[in-house]
């Protein structure tokens, strides 16, 4: 077992310039290999190589540009699935521009986003082109293609490319140019349009699989591909690292599907994980083995702590609920409580949390394999720069990063982009500091910091985590309201136990907690909500939205 000291950066994957390189390389080197798995109903089970891959990109691509279509922008937006995937590839990589869309978005919300970018074709899934077109062609100026007529796409440019019109090859796509729009997830109700090139995805797949490298075995893709970490970590690091990748259907068909996946690695938020330790300790209490689960968690730290690795023995039937193969978990797009961290390394299943922003593509620190530290997003990414501006007297300032994996800006939103720099360093929103040792803390955000009407500064977010550690508390966002801590809670509704006595058992918890706080720290107002805080795509907590109406 390697020791948790620092060791040399992985190396054996070459830099991209592009992702039709990404793609190219795998079709050349390894053509035969699976690149994506997938149930098209409950039964059959699709594979793709990377072979099939490359070569219905440039049928797609040959037949978007027999169609006319070059340097247009063309919006996206549908379930995860192995044809969103070809669509958006075929995309940036003939020379056009790919708008991503959230699957959820209205068609009020839809037309205002392509106004916005200046967009008029939107290819959709069967499902989206029915509910934002009602069946019609366009949403008022904007032409919708629906992804049903996918196989003819392909056999129209395959046809197209067999009689020698080849136009995707010829294509010179500019890695410098705007690729990829993604729409930030606006949980502090500000949602901009940031615009990425080849180039800055293509450096960020690079640099940061020098930091993390997954072990061989399947990777199973969850988060929503329209999100930049559903995307160019959970899909693009993967398949540049030649794993296998298991496209899940719907959420619905998670547990199911995982079973038939067997992942060795899950790209996740935390919410996921939040939810994976309920089900792990309510079906413990449930069968009358929550004791054994704990002692056998005690013994398994102890026996680590002089090398021996008995989890995946000990805890057999857990880890066979998530496929039985399951080793890392990758945990980024909202804070962690690092007990989570520790929970799952008894278990067997190691979670190295890391962070990154939409604007920087994402990715900007993550732990490593063998070198990490709990509660830490992890070790910044190579050939970037980063600095902490204005820290306090602890070292806590907000971080701010310069590299080739800054976006381009924001598009059509000068006055925005301009804001987001200041002395050419992109301003994260994020505040932290810099260990000696090089790993990354984030304490909280800027916009959501709480000041006191007596000059204290009040991270949220601190307090959240610890707020959330309290067996009843489902979701919690801590705000101030007249001058005083709040606390918005919404129990934890897995818990048979009456509303009341819920209630009553939190209201007692923050008591003790608070007897353990300096005064500008203690919750002074509690209040329950009955149901979930509104969410982003992203299963972020939509912050702006929290209290109004009050």
């Amino acid at each position: 077992m390697m020791k948790n000291r620092p060791y040399p950066l992985y190396d054996d994957l070459p830099i991209l310039d592009d992702l039709r390189q990404m793609i190219e390389i795998k079709a050349v080197s390894v053509p035969n290999q699976i690149a994506f798995r997938y149930m098209t109903d409950r039964k059959t089970l699709v594979e793709k190589t990377y072979g099939d891959f490359c070569q219905e990109i440039r049928w797609l691509g040959n037949y978007l540009l027999k169609r006319g279509v070059r340097s247009r922008k063309i919006a996206l937006m549908g379930e995860n699935s192995y044809q969103w995937l070809l669509a958006y590839f075929a995309i940036v990589t003939s020379g056009n521009v790919a708008v991503l869309l959230a699957k959820e978005y209205t068609a009020e919300e839809v037309t205002a986003l392509l106004r916005q970018t200046d967009t008029d074709l939107l290819v959709a899934s069967d499902s989206c082109h029915r509910a934002i077109g009602a069946g019609k062609r366009r949403l008022g100026k904007v032409r919708i293609l629906s992804m049903s007529d996918m196989d003819e796409w392909l056999e129209t440019g395959r046809r197209f490319m067999e009689r020698g019109r080849n136009l995707y090859d010829a294509v010179q796509t500019d890695p410098y140019k705007l690729a990829t729009i993604f729409f930030t997830s606006g949980s502090m109700g500000n949602s901009k349009a940031v615009m990425l090139s080849q180039r800055n995805m293509a450096r960020n797949i690079s640099y940061t699989m020098q930091l993390f490298y997954p072990p061989e075995g399947n990777v199973m893709a969850v988060l929503p591909f329209h999100h930049a970490f559903g995307l160019i970590t959970a899909i693009m690091k993967a398949f540049h690292y030649r794993r296998p990748i298991f496209i899940n259907s719907s959420l619905a068909d998670f547990m199911r599907e995982i079973l038939i996946a067997r992942p060795k690695t899950l790209f996740l938020v935390p919410l996921f994980v939040e939810t994976f330790s309920k089900t792990i300790w309510r079906t413990a209490r449930k069968q009358g083995q929550e004791m054994k689960l704990r002692q056998g968690m005690l013994l398994s730290d102890g026996l680590l702590k002089v090398g021996v690795d008995r989890r995946r023995e000990l805890f057999k039937d857990v880890l066979d609920k998530f496929g039985g193969e399951l080793e890392y978990i990758i945990c980024g797009g909202a804070p962690l409580d690092p007990k989570y961290v520790k929970e799952f390394r008894s278990l067997g299943v190691e979670i190295l949390n890391g962070y990154g922003i939409t604007e920087c593509s994402p990715v900007l620190s993550v732990n490593r394999n063998f070198y990490s530290r709990d509660g830490s997003v992890g070790q910044t990414v190579p050939h970037l720069s980063f600095r902490i501006y204005q820290p306090d007297e602890d070292g806590i300032g907000e971080i701010q990063v310069k590299g080739e994996t800054v976006m381009m800006g924001y598009y059509n939103d000068p006055a925005a982009t301009e804001a987001a720099f200041v002395e050419g360093w992109y301003r994260t929103g994020d505040l932290g500091y810099l260990d000696r040792d090089g790993f990354l803390w984030v304490t909280g955000r800027s916009k959501s910091l709480i000041i006191l009407n007596n000059g204290e500064n009040v991270s949220p977010e601190g307090l959240e985590q610890e707020l959330s550690r309290i067996p009843e508390v489902g979701e919690v966002v801590v705000y101030e309201e007249d001058g005083a801590i709040t606390a918005e809670i919404f129990p934890d509704s897995t818990l048979e136990l009456p509303e009341e006595q819920l209630r009553k058992n939190i209201q007692e918890r923050v008591k003790k907690f608070n007897r353990g706080q300096p005064g500008h720290k203690k919750i002074h107002k509690i209040r329950f909500r009955t149901t979930e805080f509104e969410k982003t795509a992203t299963r972020k907590i939509k912050r702006y939205q929290v209290g109004q109406g009050r």
